[in-house]
């Protein structure tokens, strides 16, 4: 994953060494430092029979179907960071997420690989609201979820988490 660290953020000192596929020790001070899987929220947001998708408006994976959603900040839950989300990128407010499923993924990013925790959640709305793409979506698209090219989805872990939702959207009482 992070093949090029070398140096070690507790002393300086050009002597930092993989200690296992997660983490690396200091062989001169000792310090062991973890690379622990961050923390992403998403959200199927569904209104009638169709769902709502982020293009992407950057990298990676620029113009690919997404879910609305994004990285948990610091002190922030799942459930808050969603919001806040939501807010930024659609303008969306006042919405009420349960909790759907989650899936690893691998998050390139100018060079590097990294591993996320996906936490999806499912939003029902009774009628489409007038919402505006901002900060790193470039369009929204509303799609039957039967009808989503999975080679335009830009995540493994959201065409697993669409996968799900299609398997259990009639036992959720997901119209």
């Amino acid at each position: 994953m992070l093949r090029s660290i070398s140096y070690c953020p507790h002393c300086g000192e050009h002597s930092l060494q993989s200690d296992s596929s997660k983490s690396w020790r200091c062989a001169r001070c000792d310090f062991l430092w973890y690379q622990n899987t961050a923390a992403a929220v998403a959200a199927i947001i569904v209104q009638a029979d169709e769902i709502l998708f982020a293009v992407r408006a950057g990298a990676p994976q620029a113009g690919k179907l997404d879910l609305p959603g994004g990285f948990v900040d610091n002190d922030e839950s799942a459930e808050e960071s969603l919001l806040r989300e939501l807010d930024e990128e659609l303008g969306l407010k006042n919405v009420q997420p349960k909790y759907l499923c989650s899936f690893p993924n691998t998050y390139p990013f100018a060079g590097i690989e990294y591993k996320t925790l996906d936490l999806i959640y499912w939003i029902e709305l009774r009628q489409r609201p007038r919402l505006q793409a901002a900060d790193d979506v470039a369009a929204i698209r509303w799609l039957h979820p039967d009808a989503v090219p999975m080679e335009a989805v830009a995540f493994d872990s959201v065409r697993r988490a669409l996968g799900y939702f299609r398997a259990n959207r009639k036992r959720l009482q997901i119209a």
